[in-house]
Parts: structure tokens; sequence; C-alpha cells
């Protein structure tokens, strides 16, 4: 089994990646603006089962929020996300490469899936700023 490190890496990359691949790739920096969008995105996904070092932390979000501040510091990433100006921008680190083709390197799951939880988070976090 993959550590919990390994497992948020994996979360945090898919998600940026979904994200790329709905189309938007800023967010806000704000881990109080943030947060509550992971938690809601984290506990209406059907696949957290397969991350059970994450389901059992006390906190899934802020394991998540914690695992994208540090993104933009890993140097071997296919997804990154980098902060600056209040937020966050998704960065796929691997040249030339559509969203399609980066989701082989980000695990095992299909980019829909990875979309499929993107839509949750963006969905929370616009509702949140209405």
């Amino acid at each position: 089994m993959a550590s919990k490190k390994q497992q948020v890496i994996e979360v945090v990359e898919g998600l940026g990646l979904g994200m790329a691949a709905i189309g938007e790739k800023r967010v806000t920096s704000s881990k109080d603006g943030l947060e509550p969008a992971l938690n809601h995105a984290w506990s209406h996904w059907d696949h957290t089962s397969d991350y059970p070092l994450i389901e059992r932390a006390q906190r899934p979000a802020n394991e998540l929020w914690a695992g994208i501040a540090g993104s933009n510091l890993r140097t071997n990433a296919a997804v990154v996300w980098r902060e600056g100006d209040g937020s966050f921008v998704v960065d796929i680190t691997l040249t030339n490469r559509t969203p399609d083709e980066a989701a082989r390197f980000v695990g095992d799951r299909p980019l829909n899936e990875w979309k499929a939880l993107a839509a949750l988070f963006l969905g929370e976090l616009e509702a949140g700023e209405g």
C-alpha cells in the first residue's frame, strides 16, 4: 500500500489534472477558502476508499490542503500547484501534454474520475464564494 504522503500526492495531482481538463486552473490560495471545498469534494467523491490512509485521517481536507501547499516544491511531478498573488495555479509540468495525456502519469485512475473530483471541488468553491 502506498504511504499517506504518496496517496495525498496522487489525489492532489489528480485534482489539479481534473481541474485543467475542465478548463479551470486558478483557485484561491486561502486555506479558509479551500478546506471546506476540499472537505465537500472528498466526502462526496466515489473513490475515497481507494485512499484509505487519507480517508482515516482526522481531517482529510487538511491533509489535501497541505499537499496542495507543498506541491510546488516537488520536482518530479506531473502536475503542481504554484502559489502567487493569492491564488494557486495548476500547472501540468509535462512538456506539451494535454490533461488526457498527463493522466497516465497520475496513478491508475481514468481522467473522468479526476474530473468528477474537480467538479465537486470547484462547485463547492464557487458556492462558498457566492
